[in-house]
């Protein structure tokens, strides 16, 4: 797969002035990531993607285009990245939502097919909160996802004591994660921190501030890195839920076949 500039043949490099962002805090320029030229193996740096599932998956739904939900994300960030990096690691942090039981199915499909990638997937729960009108007495109750931002956040400065990083890329326009930027970079200034916009969204101003780049996903970005049909890896065969084909795939019955043991 290829980024939006996998033709150059230059080195490595952030975008021009133009489209180049000042932190509030700092004043440095937050350059917009460019794709660069090929770099000599030996050469290249290290990579991690972290990614907020939830913010993710909202910007996804949002562009009314469910078959962008089954997301190779290794391989959107492979096509993105400057040449002279290598992605190293992907950590995804996600948690099930107890709604309908077909959408828990989905979420524990796309989880394998992550997994078979091999992505690093950390679950959270859900709590539930129950509120009520005092003037009619309607009572509601309101899910809350919880453990999320802690995973995320605990996953990065956990790599990056670990040395397993060189440039962190954050995919999330959430400012909670404000505060795991900026841990990160006073800990470990020498590592370049990368602000990623998910698809119709903008970059967290507050996220920026402690970023050393920015990157902007976009649905063309998505459509190029969709998973297959059947994806197979790590002991597992994982098939694409109905409601993810892709539109100009049509839909074929599949039948079942009962093996007898005897």
């Amino acid at each position: 797969m290829s980024g939006p500039a996998a033709r150059d043949t230059g080195p490595a490099q952030e975008a021009p002035a133009g489209s180049r962002a000042a932190s509030r805090k700092t004043g440095r320029d937050i350059a917009e990531i460019s794709r660069g030229g090929w770099r000599p193996p030996v050469f290249r740096k290290r990579a991690a993607i972290y990614v907020d599932g939830f913010n993710l998956y909202h910007s996804l739904d949002d562009l009314k285009r469910p078959y962008l939900k089954w997301l190779d994300i290794p391989g959107l960030m492979r096509g993105v990245i400057p040449r002279n990096e290598v992605l190293k690691r992907t950590v995804w942090c996600t948690a099930f939502k107890p709604t309908s039981r077909a959408r828990q199915l989905r979420h524990a499909a796309y989880i394998s097919a992550l997994e078979a990638r091999g992505v690093n997937c950390l679950l959270g729960h859900f709590v539930a909160h129950t509120h009520g009108c005092n003037a009619c007495g309607h009572r509601w109750t309101a899910w809350t996802e919880k453990q999320g931002d802690v995973n995320m956040a605990l996953s990065v400065l956990n790599d990056a004591h670990a040395n397993l990083f060189d440039v962190a890329y954050l995919i999330t326009a959430d400012g909670d994660h404000a505060a795991t930027a900026r841990v990160l970079k006073q800990q470990f200034p020498h590592k370049r921190v990368v602000s990623v916009a998910p698809p119709g969204r903008g970059h967290n101003r507050h996220i920026l501030d402690w970023c050393d780049a920015r990157l902007s996903l976009t649905p063309e970005h998505v459509e190029a890195a969709l998973l297959p049909e059947i994806v197979r890896g790590r002991g597992r065969t994982v098939v694409r839920p109905g409601v993810y084909d892709p539109p100009d795939l049509p839909r074929q019955r599949r039948h079942l076949t009962l093996v007898s043991s005897q």
